[in-house]
């Protein structure tokens, strides 16, 4: 359910900061990418698009993805998102994914991007 939550409330933090922040603004110029988080049982998830400076988000697996990221659980999807999104540990995505908590398919280059997207929403 924390997990839930949390998507939801990255969804809101993105749609702010597209609107709000000039340096969102600017990052999203030019963008066309889209995100599907999730974990390993497929519930739940939720898809990030990115394009003409505007984020849209939805419950689900609807939609093709540039990128997906499939955590091993809801937990593990919390605490890893959580510990980058605050700034505790700029390190638990990586961390994440060497322990195999994480699985990246499709654009690993994406990875990097939405990593530097998440501090546009602290």
């Amino acid at each position: 359910m924390k997990f839930r939550a949390l998507l939801w409330l990255m969804a809101i933090m993105y749609r702010r900061a597209a609107r709000n922040n000039i340096k969102m603004k600017s990052f999203l110029i030019d963008v066309d990418k889209s995100i599907l988080i999730t974990t390993a049982q497929e519930k739940p998830g939720r898809l990030f698009t990115f394009k003409d400076q505007q984020i849209n988000t939805q419950s689900g697996h609807q939609g093709d993805a540039g990128m997906t990221i499939r955590f091993s659980s809801p937990t593990v999807g919390f605490n890893t998102l959580w510990s980058m999104a605050t700034g505790k540990d700029k390190n638990a995505f990586m961390k994440a994914i060497q322990e195999k908590d994480v699985v990246i398919e499709g654009d690993m280059m994406m990875l990097m991007w939405f990593q530097k997207s998440v501090k546009y929403i602290r």
